[in-house]
């Protein structure tokens, strides 16, 4: 595994409202000489600044190592949005993988973001976070009779005091006619997620853990027993490794860039708005993501910035039309917007598995790895960050663990997976537009 690690390619430079609202970064170190250590974790994301963390409160020795800054990739780009579940309903993941194990990983995905909110309280974190729940608007029936369904499983699985809404009722909250109904789950919320991963990065400092950033680790090797990776030139020796580079995912393990495609994430956001606006506009102050095809999702910033965000193109660079199309998409939600500023719009990498399911690997005896946040980064890839280190101080047995360990299995002709997803992308995203352009408010048809 002496195979060179491609260099990570920086999105062209964007405006971040994340960025530039942030806490303050805590004091890091780049690498400068040898380093021993009886845990390494490669990725300074929510997963990998969650295993660190836990490793630490156990007692663990442990160094993470960041190929740019906290919080560069997904963990200080994405929409801020803590949201529970994944894409499969409960029902559907006991069907997939049976009673014990399906119920096993529907329960800790339904928790995750209680988990999440749990932690960041406990831990004291300055994150701006808010348990305040997630409405999911459906934009026509069939969409509708979805939600509906998937807010009855959530409340027979696990007694979720989920709420379906009516037309009326999705109206009086988003402020917009544009939705058919919608469901709510009282477990999603938001919070700074670039904040968020500062402060998990704070409170491992505090808890001993040595963070070095701008310190791509670019070689792994086995010598005699002990892991030896390298960074910047200079040797890391460990016993034991966690790899949490998820849409940044190289060549430093073999496979595991094949075993997903990154895709981008967008957003772009106002200036704050008055706060007449801000009555008019999701009046509620819930976090929403809608329920097409390619979703959009929207919410406020604590400084009253309207924002909005949709997946971006698999070819990673992010043009400039796509973040016209995201504004326009805004203001035919919210005509109130067309006359409003835009100050922000930016974008970030993500990873996207085949099942749309979280990977956990153990492709060598002392490694674990983790991937495929498919969206849902924040809850499911901090409570992931745990599960690693459990697994690698071995305090969890892999056959225990509620994300299964799987084998490390490539994409079947990867190289022409992104180009088919941009392709596919584009014709559902053609799908949502047409049917969203001639959507009608309620009254209007």
């Amino acid at each position: 595994m002496d195979t060179a690690r491609r260099s990570v390619t920086k999105a062209t430079p964007q405006r971040s409202a994340w960025l530039r609202t942030a806490c303050p970064a805590p004091e890091t170190v780049s690498i400068s000489e040898e380093v021993a250590v009886t845990y390494a974790v490669v990725g300074g994301g929510y997963a990998g600044l969650c295993a660190a963390l836990r490793l630490a409160e156990r007692g663990h020795p442990c160094a993470l190592f960041e190929a740019d800054e906290i919080g560069f990739g997904a963990s200080g780009r994405n929409g801020g949005q803590v949201i529970p579940g994944l894409k499969y309903d409960p029902d559907e993941l006991v069907q997939r993988f049976g009673d014990k194990r399906g119920e096993r990983l529907a329960r800790f995905a339904g928790e995750a973001a209680t988990s999440t909110f749990a932690q960041i309280q406990r831990l004291g974190l300055a994150c701006e976070a808010r348990q305040c729940g997630w409405l999911q608007p459906a934009v026509d029936q069939q969409t509708l009779d979805v939600v509906a369904e998937r807010a009855r499983m959530w409340r027979a699985f696990s007694g979720v005091d989920t709420r379906v809404l009516s037309r009326a009722e999705t109206r009086t909250m988003t402020g917009t006619d544009f939705y058919q109904g919608g469901w709510i789950d009282p477990r999603g919320g938001e919070l700074q997620p670039l904040s968020y991963s500062r402060e998990l990065a704070r409170v491992a400092i505090s808890l001993g853990v040595t963070i070095f950033t701008h310190s791509p680790v670019t070689k792994l090797r086995r010598e005699a027993q002990r892991w030896v990776l390298t960074s910047r030139g200079h040797q890391i020796k460990a016993d034991r490794i966690i790899v949490c580079t998820n849409g940044y995912s190289a060549r430093l393990i073999p496979g595991l860039e094949r075993a997903s495609v990154p895709a981008s994430s967008i957003m772009c956001a106002t200036a704050p708005l008055p706060e007449s606006l801000q009555r008019e506009i999701i009046p509620a102050r819930l976090p929403i993501s809608d329920a097409r095809r390619l979703l959009t999702y929207m919410r406020y910033d604590s400084a009253g910035r309207f924002m909005i965000g949709a997946r971006g193109s698999f070819g990673l660079h992010e043009p400039e039309s796509y973040f016209r199309w995201l504004r326009a998409a805004a203001r035919r939600v919210y005509p109130q917007l067309a006359d409003a500023a835009w100050e922000d719009a930016w974008g970030g990498r993500f990873a996207l598995t085949v099942d749309h399911l979280p990977h956990i690997h153990q492709p060598h005896h002392g490694i674990f790895a983790a991937i495929g946040c498919n969206g849902r980064g924040i809850a499911m890839m901090s409570q992931i960050g745990g599960l690693l280190a459990d697994l690698a101080s071995g305090e969890l047995s892999p056959d225990d663990s509620p994300v299964p360990v799987t084998p490390l299995r490539t994409i079947p002709l990867h190289a022409f997976r992104r180009p088919a997803l941009e392709a596919a992308g584009m014709w559902l995203g053609l799908q949502d537009r047409f049917s969203f352009l001639t959507l009608a408010p309620a009254g209007g048809r």
